[in-house]
């Protein structure tokens, strides 16, 4: 599974697009990265820090998502973890 580390402040996301959102409830909140194009999202959850792809109706000519998760791999901001 890929997080993004813990001193890593959130806000840093909101350089590669990423936008706050309460979501849900008061107890989930979501980073979302939007208009990669209409059917995909990357989304953070703040208190684990977990990433998540969610896509629906997926284009697999357009991955764009992919270009994002590297380059926050890139930027040191992504951590694997069991």
């Amino acid at each position: 599974m890929l997080k993004i580390k813990q001193n890593i402040d959130l806000k840093e996301l909101e350089k590669y697009g990423f936008t706050w959102e309460d979501c849900c409830d008061d107890i989930w909140y979501t980073y979302y990265f939007k208009n990669i194009d209409s059917n995909t999202t990357i989304r953070i959850n703040y208190s684990d820090r977990e990433i998540e792809h969610l896509s629906y109706n997926y284009d697999y000519e357009n991955d764009k998502w992919l270009d994002t998760l590297y380059d926050l791999i890139k930027a040191d901001l992504v951590e694997k973890v069991e």
